[in-house]
This record gives C-alpha cells, sequence and structure tokens, in this order.
C-alpha cells in the first residue's frame, strides 16, 4: 500500500499542508517539530511524488547530461561532480548517451523533453545541429563541460591553451624538440581540433616547426596509444623523443607498448598525459600529467544553472589545472 501525505499528516496530527512545508524544507516549524515529522514519514516509507510535484509547480526538478557513448573515465568524475551538487539543490540528475546514430539521437531528445528537464549539460560532446536548434527552441539551458562550442553556450572547462602550453613547456624545459602529440588527433571534434592548434601554436613559441611535431590517432583510446608506437613509428627508431597523451589512457597505451618491446620510459621516450586520474599513478613509470579537476567543473555547472546565471548570457568558467611532475619525462638537455 502506498503511504500519501495524508497518511503521515494524520499521524504526525498535523494539517496535510504543514507536513508539505515541513518535508519540501519550507515554511517555519520547531526543529523538535520537524525532526519528528521527518522520522515518522521515514518510519512509514513515504516518498514525495516529484512527477506530480513537478507538474503542480509546473517546474522541473530534473536536469539531463547527454554523455558521449564512447568516451573516457574522466566523464565519470565530472558526473560525480553534478550527481553531488544535484543532490544537495533537491534535483534528479537524469543521464543519457549519445552515439552517431541519428534515430538513437532523436529518442535522446525526445527523452529530455518528456522529462521537462530544467537544463542540459553536454558532456565533453559535438552535439548534432539539429539537436542544437531544438533544445535552444525550447529555451532550455544548455551548459557544455570542457569544451567550448560556440560563441553563445555557456562552458565550464580547463583552459585548453594553458593545459598544452604547460606540457610543451615542461618538455622543452628538458631538452626535448621533436614531441608528438598522440590519442585525439583527427580535427572532427571541436576538443581535438583545439588540442592540435594549441599544440602548433605552443611548438611556434619556443621557435620550433612544423617539422619537429608530430600526430597521431583518431580517439582516446588505449590501443591508439599502444598502436602509436608499433605500428604508426619504427619503436626502434622514433623520431620524437616526447609523446604528449590527448587522455591518461592513451598515454598508458604507449607506456606499455614500449615495455612489451623492451623499451624503459622514460630512457627510450618520455611520455606526459592529459587528465590527471589516478591512472596515472598506476601506470609505471608513474606518468607526468597535466591534473583537470573533473569533479568541479561538474560542480560548478550544476550551480551554474542553480543560480540563474546561464539564463542572462554565454559565461565561460575556467577549473584551474595542475601539472603534477612524476618519472616519466628524461631531462636530455
Amino acid at each position: 500500500m502506498v503511504v500519501t501525505l495524508k497518511d503521515v499528516a494524520q499521524a504526525a496530527n498535523l494539517s496535510v499542508a504543514s507536513v508539505s512545508r515541513i518535508l519540501t524544507n519550507r515554511g517555519r516549524y520547531s526543529e523538535t517539530t520537524a525532526k519528528r515529522v521527518r522520522e515518522i514519514a521515514r518510519e512509514m516509507g513515504y516518498f514525495k511524488n516529484q512527477s506530480a510535484a513537478d507538474l503542480a509547480s509546473k517546474k522541473s526538478r530534473a536536469v539531463g547530461v547527454v554523455v558521449p557513448l564512447i568516451h573516457t573515465n574522466f566523464a565519470d568524475e565530472i558526473i560525480k561532480g553534478l550527481y553531488e551538487a544535484t543532490v544537495a539543490s533537491g534535483y534528479e540528475l537524469l543521464i543519457t548517451y549519445l552515439d552517431d546514430n541519428e534515430a538513437h539521437q532523436t529518442q535522446v531528445f525526445n527523452t529530455l523533453l518528456t522529462r521537462q528537464v530544467g537544463a542540459v549539460f553536454l558532456l565533453s560532446l559535438d552535439i548534432p545541429a539539429w539537436m542544437m536548434a531544438q533544445l535552444t527552441t525550447q529555451s532550455i539551458p544548455i551548459i557544455s563541460l570542457t569544451t567550448i562550442l560556440n560563441e553563445h553556450i555557456s562552458a565550464v572547462t580547463s583552459n585548453e591553451f594553458i593545459v598544452m602550453d604547460t606540457l610543451v613547456d615542461h618538455l622543452v624545459s628538458k631538452g626535448h624538440t621533436n614531441i608528438a602529440l598522440i590519442g585525439d588527433t583527427k580535427l572532427t571534434t571541436n576538443i581535438s581540433s583545439v588540442r592540435r592548434r594549441n599544440f602548433i601554436e605552443s611548438m611556434k613559441q619556443h621557435q620550433l616547426t612544423t617539422e619537429n611535431a608530430f600526430f597521431y590517432g583518431n580517439d582516446h583510446s588505449y590501443e591508439t596509444g599502444y598502436q602509436s608506437v608499433t605500428e604508426g613509428y619504427d619503436i626502434n627508431a622514433l623520431p620524437f623523443t616526447a609523446a604528449i597523451a590527448t587522455a591518461d589512457l592513451v598515454g598508458v597505451g604507449i607506456v606499455n607498448a614500449m615495455n612489451d618491446a623492451n623499451k624503459s620510459i622514460p630512457n627510450s621516450l618520455s611520455v606526459v598525459t592529459i587528465d590527471g586520474l589516478q591512472l596515472t599513478e598506476m601506470s609505471r613509470p608513474q606518468l607526468t600529467t597535466i591534473q583537470q579537476n573533473f569533479a568541479e567543473i561538474g560542480r560548478i555547472a550544476m550551480n551554474l544553472f542553480i543560480e540563474n546565471s546561464i539564463d542572462q548570457q554565454q559565461q565561460i568558467i575556467y577549473v584551474p589545472t595542475k601539472l603534477i611532475e612524476r618519472d616519466s619525462v628524461l631531462d636530455i638537455k
């Protein structure tokens, strides 16, 4: 039998309106009374009908996050940050996944509209133009996470130029002039284009030309890292002395390929990664990395929505990153 608000009110000997205000943190009641009502509701097994409450208030308490079906493990950290902020503010987080299939994309879009989400968070995603237009038409606030999509949509991300500039500066300071960018370098996504462009620009600042820059890979996978030095280049005669991996998984792939060929890191090749998750500490050797604060990106993005800061104008918020030096870079000066 479903326990209703009326049942709780009768057990507490209070009006339905009073119990409703207490359970939704509205109105002024003594802490003793509020605590007693919450205990009664919990013991009776009362659960708030959020759908009915949303319908009555004409305001959804759900927000949606759209995640690429193929994603790296940093997505979990961002979702944790979003989840913490949504729970703390009384919202519900609806997680959906998006691939390249237009029928599935339509289904995801319809799910978001059916749930009447209050906002949509796009996680490292180049959303299809038609879906972007539809979301805009519906006046649903959109926040991009980890990448800047255009001049209209707010974003919470790391400063990609600082990320790349810090890594190139670090490698050059150790004497490396021939450097590879390995991972997602295909130029078909927003973030891959930005990183490739920033890599070239950072090299130029050190008077290094395109002849000093090498590129390999179409994604952020472990396999791409492994294959870069086993199939992309001759592992016994690499034309570069250092590699920047576009994700931690890529970096671990490079390290394992070198180890399998009895080539030591960093003596045979220096490796640094972008993301800085626990995986970089588990690698042997441990990897030098630029660490992004993904959980904070999620928390800040949710708070932007809660504070209604994105209804007025676009905001770009950069969350600081940190270079963590470990054992994967050799000083060859």
